[in-house]
């Protein structure tokens, strides 16, 4: 195969596919996006923000909004990611079956599985860089330092979904998968990994929860690219333990698709 014929066949072609789909509900994917932060900055950034900001923000060190903020961008992303993840693999290998017809041509199901991946990622920035954009309209951008908070939720929205994509292409069918996903795993780090509140609030048991979610990973990087004051080390830290989880999820999603694809 010449180099030209490989890269029609790359992964390249997946994420084409993808987003060309994608076109169909284009303006229902951009009401939400813009919808979503703005309704997430005024009730809680704005409305919660003004209760809070009263009684004082010496634990927060700024402002709530600013404080809050970058959690929502993270959050966000991370729910996206979820839905996504599910929808598309689930879509691909039962409801549509469009895997199965990629699979019949050149493209491997590592191309399948990396351009779904891929694809998942590349709304995730354009999300997040709209969420940005919103955030800093309400003046939630202190400093320049919090265009990093983009790349901070996207990693961790994909340190998740690379995982949730493994799951749902082993499953023949969706049951109550999603349900339990979304209610038992989502919605909890949503609440419990430091967005709306620092982590040092919760008990022992709960801040062990939250270090275990990635959601609190990224929250804490995002949160560290809008306010500053975060050392070198805590950084590290949380991206050390982000890439882990790419690490082991990627491989495991790509041997899922590998197994479903060729059954």
């Amino acid at each position: 195969m010449t180099v030209a014929a490989a890269s029609r066949t790359s992964a390249w072609r997946v994420v084409e596919y993808h987003a060309v789909n994608a076109r169909r509900y284009l303006t229902s994917v951009i009401v939400l996006s813009v919808l979503t932060p703005l309704v997430y900055l005024l009730a809680l950034g704005v409305g919660l923000g003004t209760l809070v900001n009263r009684h004082g923000t010496g634990t927060l060190g700024a402002p709530y909004l600013a404080f809050v903020a970058p959690g929502l961008l993270a959050a966000a992303a991370m729910q996206t990611a979820a839905t996504h993840a599910a929808n598309l693999v689930m879509g691909g290998f039962k409801w549509i079956r469009v895997f199965y017809g990629m699979s019949a041509t050149p493209l491997t199901s590592r191309q399948i599985c990396d351009g779904t991946l891929g694809f998942i990622a590349l709304r995730l920035v354009g999300d997040a860089a709209l969420y940005l954009a919103i955030m800093s309209s309400f003046g939630a951008a202190r400093r320049w330092e919090i265009v990093f908070a983009v790349p901070a939720a996207v990693g961790a929205a994909m340190a998740f979904a690379a995982p949730v994509a493994a799951i749902v292409a082993s499953m023949q069918s969706e049951r109550n998968l999603f349900n339990v996903l979304f209610r038992f795993v989502v919605t909890p780090m949503f609440l419990f990994s430091g967005t709306f509140y620092p982590v040092s609030r919760l008990p022992e048991w709960g801040r062990w929860l939250a270090a275990a979610s990635p959601l609190w990973h990224g929250t804490e990087l995002a949160r560290a690219a809008a306010l500053g004051g975060a050392s070198s080390a805590s950084v590290l830290g949380h991206v050390g333990y982000l890439l882990a989880w790419l690490a082991v999820g990627v491989p495991l999603a790509r041997w899922r698709f590998r197994v479903r694809a060729y059954r």
